[in-house]
């Protein structure tokens, strides 16, 4: 038994030298994992608010732009406000020269508008009859009543069609309708005019089809961009 022991105690030296090497071993794993954690989490945050930091540059020099092009912008109306035919061009009183451009060019498809103009001042001629008048209203747009401005899927376009007539002699009335037409601050493109006149001399009929046109007001605002980590 004597001769065992110094076998015994080597064996045992050598069995805790083992478990003290698994625990540093196992010490270092879980120090490795640990640092690895810490290192992806802190990288991740380093990549979001260097991406945070990217916006607001972009931000920032956007604003700069806008900056710089106001005052020419500003420049830009004031010389349209003495353009003679702006000021020639009838206007609401006390507006500026450059509100036409906004009339001529309406920011919504208000169909409903555009007919009562057509039955009430441009065809509205002494000795000429209205017929027919029809304007089409936009889908998408004012198909359920609504005066709203348009869809990204409309069209910016707003038909109509009409037929006049008045008695025969009288085709400066109709001369008269046309000129109202073109004399007007709203954008017109008429795409079809047939005159027919009854034979003998007899009731001059007008038929016209044409397009009107709008656009859509654009929104300049400030607005909120959510950046996920």
């Amino acid at each position: 038994m004597a001769e065992n022991t110094p076998a015994l105690r080597k064996r045992q030296q050598i069995e805790n030298a083992n478990k003290t090497m698994f625990i540093w071993v196992a010490i270092a794993a879980a120090i490795v994992g640990i640092a690895a954690v810490i290192s992806v989490s802190l990288f991740g945050r380093i990549a979001f608010r260097q991406e945070v930091i990217n916006e607001k540059n972009k931000t920032v020099s956007t604003l700069q732009k806008n900056n710089k092009v106001a005052d020419d912008l500003k420049k830009q109306i004031r010389i349209l406000n003495t353009n003679q035919a702006l000021l020639d061009t009838p206007r609401i009183a006390e507006s500026e020269p450059l509100s036409v451009i906004l009339d001529a060019l309406p920011s919504t498809a208000n169909s409903s508008a555009l007919g009562a103009s057509l039955q009430q001042k441009l065809l509205n001629v002494d000795g000429v009859s209205i017929d027919t008048l029809v304007v089409d209203p936009i889908s998408g747009v004012e198909s359920n009543g609504e005066n709203t401005v348009a869809l990204s899927n409309a069209s910016n376009v707003i038909t109509f069609r009409f037929t006049v007539s008045t008695a025969g002699g009288n085709e400066a009335k109709m001369q008269e309708v046309l000129k109202n037409i073109e004399r007007s601050i709203r954008v017109i493109n008429l795409t079809s005019v047939s005159i027919e006149q009854q034979g003998g001399g007899g009731k001059i009929t007008m038929s016209v089809e044409g397009e009107a046109y709008f656009q859509p007001a654009s929104t300049v605002k400030l607005k909120e961009k959510s950046i996920k980590p």
